[in-house]
């Protein structure tokens, strides 16, 4: 609330995975008792140069997120961010025990945001990582690849397949495909035993077919995915068209992130988790054209 595969493309150790792990901050024996803060944020790193954007705001917004005195978040979920936008964040960042994977989808990015560094997006994880995956999720047709950064890492006592998602912009002629890769994947994973974190911008509303790949079949419109949407519980943001709050526990909706729309998401796998909360931060435009989303969930 707001307030006043499945194709794997690449697998493979980061650097960042082998570097020495520098012990993690006070709340960690929080998160392993169960509670966990998660942010997803489309910084807007390859398309937002001109004014009101700055680049050093949307850093300190990013590093905030991590701030123990803060959110002090447990993952970040980060898409459109510059490869040195990344590793300066991991610079500052890795002193509070901090690892991250970034995957690119463009080699040069935009040069007067990228440098001519790559663009992708990342997920930066509290703790040590012991593997990465980069999923290939391009059907053909996509104006750039559709890659997505996992790491595999504990969350609360867990070990836990975590990814930054961005699906492609289109009428879901190519993303649904894309969506059901990344089911895909989700699936073997849980079937191994994982538990699954996807956070990141779908780039489609809740009830679109895209999105039904995720979400639990009871959530209705041809669902029929294994994930419990952080924000789905809200009855302040419920579609009154469908959903009615007396009666209804969850619902396909939640609150908007780009505009008037929710493209937005944190979907956790419905085996590992208990609760789950949401809520959208107000728009910061030197910072993005999306809302920056936090959760807190139970495991």
């Amino acid at each position: 609330m707001r307030r006043p595969p499945a194709v794997l493309a690449a697998l493979s150790l980061t650097a960042a995975a082998l570097s020495v792990f520098v012990p993690p901050a006070p709340r960690a024996a929080a998160a392993a008792a169960g509670t966990v803060r998660l942010t997803s944020y489309n910084i807007c790193g390859n398309m937002c140069a001109a004014p009101p954007y700055d680049r050093a705001r949307r850093m300190a917004a990013v590093v905030a997120e991590a701030d123990p005195g803060g959110w002090d978040a447990d993952r970040l979920f980060l898409q459109e961010v510059c490869e040195h936008q990344y590793r300066e964040l991991l610079d500052r960042l890795g002193p509070l025990g901090y690892r991250g994977f970034h995957s690119a989808t463009l080699p040069g990015g935009n040069p007067a945001i990228c440098e001519g560094y790559a663009y992708g997006n990342a997920v930066l994880v509290r703790g040590a990582i012991s593997d990465t995956a980069e999923l290939d999720l391009t059907v053909g047709g996509e104006r750039e690849p559709i890659t997505v950064p996992c790491v595999l890492a504990p969350l609360a006592d867990r070990a836990t397949w975590s990814c930054s998602v961005h699906l492609y912009w289109d009428d879901g002629t190519l993303a649904v495909p894309e969506a059901d890769r990344l089911a895909a994947q989700a699936r073997a994973w849980l079937d191994d035993g994982f538990a699954v974190v996807l956070g990141g911008d779908f780039n489609h509303s809740p009830r679109t077919d895209t999105l039904s790949r995720f979400y639990l079949p009871e959530r209705g419109d041809g669902a029929h995915g294994t994930f419990v949407e952080a924000d789905e519980s809200d009855p302040e943001f419920f579609d009154p068209a469908v959903c009615t709050p007396t009666t209804t526990a969850a619902c396909r909706s939640g609150e908007t992130t780009f505009g008037p729309k929710k493209l937005d998401y944190v979907f956790l796998s419905a085996p590992h988790v208990g609760t789950a909360t949401a809520d959208a931060l107000p728009l910061d435009t030197t910072v993005s054209d999306h809302n920056l989303l936090r959760v807190t969930a139970t495991t």
